[in-house]
């Protein structure tokens, strides 16, 4: 079973807060990552924080749903994957720090599980492009 993963690191121009409840939508995603078609809440923990998530979201390969499993810390949210249709398995993650008093450097780590009969090196480019596709999307969120 392939798996492939990608990390990379952006600044973002905006305050440690906003990021990370910017992050801590689920929902509101699919305004800022352009692979989220949908994101639905599921359940969420005591403190209102996303516990597991639906998603339906376009892949290279085709439209793929998943729902995620959420921590949640200070400085990051991480996940693991419940269920798939096209993934067998997904953990990530998002690690912020403060780079400024309007800035702020977030890292975001991603590692896919799946069946794809795909060359290493079109699996490679297509995680790659997801991870920076999803900070791209962050950072236009917050440059007005």
């Amino acid at each position: 079973m392939p798996t492939d993963s990608a990390e990379q690191t952006v600044e973002v121009q905006a305050p440690f807060a906003d990021v990370l409840a910017t992050i801590r939508d689920l929902e509101g995603q699919v305004e800022w990552i352009p692979e989220i078609l949908e994101a639905e809440v599921l359940e969420v923990y005591d403190d209102g924080l996303p516990a597991t998530a639906r998603f339906k979201a376009s892949a290279t390969v085709g439209t793929d749903e998943y729902t995620l499993s959420y921590e949640h810390g200070d400085d990051r949210m991480s996940w693991t994957m419940v269920k798939g249709r096209l993934q067998t398995g997904q953990e990530g993650a998002y690690t912020l720090r403060k780079a400024g008093r309007a800035s702020t450097t977030v890292t975001y780590a991603l590692t896919i599980h799946h069946n794809l009969p795909l060359p290493g090196f079109i699996r490679g480019r297509v995680i790659r492009g997801l991870v920076d596709s999803t900070l791209t999307g962050l950072q236009k969120r917050f440059s007005g």
